[in-house]
């Protein structure tokens, strides 16, 4: 199973730029765009490689609180990143993203 960087690095040797379509126009993605839409999928495929991992064990794998943490945190963000998103979009959607990441990696 490849790391965050690792995937990171997959990524971008795959995909030297990105597109995205405006009004039917192929327009480049700014270079703040494509490192957050590389990070996106990196993180995706991460955690789509933890869960195949934990799959192909039969459900029980020796690093699955690691997986998870790892996962969790990611996605989570530091303190300091949920205090700015709470101050931008207030508690009931900090509450929602929360419940979203919660879901996708339960405690086992």
């Amino acid at each position: 199973m490849a790391t965050l960087e690792e995937n990171k690095t997959t990524l971008k040797n795959a995909n030297a730029e990105l597109y995205k379509n405006i009004n039917g126009v192929r327009v480049k993605l700014t270079d703040s765009e494509y490192e957050t839409e590389i990070t996106r999928q990196a993180t995706n495929m991460t955690n789509q490689q933890a869960k195949d991992t934990v799959v192909k064990d039969g459900g029980t794998h020796s690093d699955y609180k690691a997986i998870r943490r790892d996962g969790y945190i990611n996605l989570l963000g530091d303190v300091y990143d949920q205090l700015d998103y709470i101050y931008h979009n207030g508690i009931d959607a900090w509450k929602v993203q929360i419940k979203t990441i919660k879901d996708k990696y339960p405690k086992p």
